[in-house]
């Protein structure tokens, strides 16, 4: 499946999903630098390290690179970040956080209903995603927008130094 990483721009009523920008660098290294956010991560070190938000700027314009990352914007500010990890056979890996201050507000499952639109128009024939165990507000994202529950595993989380146990939850596409 052949899909431009650069993300094409999303809009919902409230939020811009757009490319990161250079100037997104400060607020990525604020919010992804908060524990909260950072223990619910899996491949962010923590604390997160100086010149990695540049890094991970540089990354998400990259051809050698397939993720799509959009950066999640409400009123010209970055607040979180979304993206979809192609893998086989059409399916792909979403992944997202957002900043603390903003939990609770409906914006993440917000933006995840605009990237799953872009993925099912964009030949995605699914979705996976993992949660680790006790991030309830994450789960809660996910099967509000369809996910289904499909039991437990370990996941190898960076900022927890090891295995964590994990909920996985996949979605499948071709029901329309």
């Amino acid at each position: 499946m052949a899909v431009a990483t650069t993300p094409e721009i999303l809009k919902t009523d409230r939020l811009t999903l757009r490319p990161l920008q250079d100037s997104d660098a400060g607020a990525i290294r604020l919010y992804v630098g908060d524990t909260r956010v950072a223990l619910n991560l899996a491949v962010v070190p923590h604390p997160y390290p100086e010149g990695a938000a540049e890094a991970y700027i540089a990354r998400s314009r990259s051809d050698d690179d397939d993720e799509i990352i959009w950066a999640i914007d409400k009123d010209s500010e970055l607040i979180g970040v979304i993206s979809i990890s192609p893998k086989e056979e059409g399916r792909g890996n979403i992944g997202y956080w957002l900043a603390p201050q903003f939990w609770g507000a409906g914006f993440t499952p917000e933006a995840l209903e605009a990237v799953l639109g872009f993925a099912r128009t964009h030949g995605f024939t699914g979705l996976d995603a993992s949660v680790h165990q006790g991030n309830y507000g994450s789960a809660r994202v996910l099967i509000k927008q369809g996910f289904e529950y499909c039991g437990d595993s370990e996941t190898h989380s960076i900022p927890r130094g090891g295995m964590v146990q994990s909920w996985q939850y996949r979605l499948e596409m071709n029901d329309g």
